[in-house]
């Protein structure tokens, strides 16, 4: 709720930018630690949930505005399957990435999921860079 109503007073872009570079620092801090408390793991973990979740309700805002509401519900749909195949690839990749010798030892190269998820957000704000462009065009067509 209180995201919605940032979202609603500053540019959501913006929004989205400054919550990606926030989850973008706490991934890299989480995915280098080494054998840690379990109390920091959890203030960590909710620190990089914040910045994650922070960029959904910008990036849903400006997503949604671009069809036109009759053709809204079906963008939805397709827009689910897209991100639920997302998941399920970007699952299959960190788990790909990530290896473990045995059963008991460490895992490996788990900071490298870190970093490349760095450089798919850092590719995300590209894109949603140009998504608000084409919805500020479109609101301002509408305006005229």
């Amino acid at each position: 709720m209180l995201i919605g109503r940032i979202a609603d007073r500053i540019d959501k872009f913006t929004l989205y930018a400054i919550a990606s570079a926030w989850m973008m620092i706490v991934v890299v801090f989480y995915t280098d630690m080494s054998v840690t408390p379990l109390w920091l793991v959890m203030i960590v973990n909710v620190l990089m949930m914040m910045g994650i979740l922070s960029r959904m309700v910008p990036a849903v805002a400006l997503t949604t505005a671009i069809p036109d509401l009759a053709d809204r519900g079906a963008f939805m749909s397709i827009n689910s399957s897209l991100q639920q195949i997302a998941g399920g690839v970007a699952a299959a990749a960190a788990g790909m990435i990530v290896q473990q010798k045995t059963d008991f030892s460490p895992l490996e190269h788990y900071n490298t999921v870190g970093y490349v998820m760095v450089c798919i957000s850092l590719l995300s704000v590209l894109l949603l860079y140009r998504v608000s462009l084409m919805v500020k065009r479109k609101l301002g067509e509408k305006k005229v």
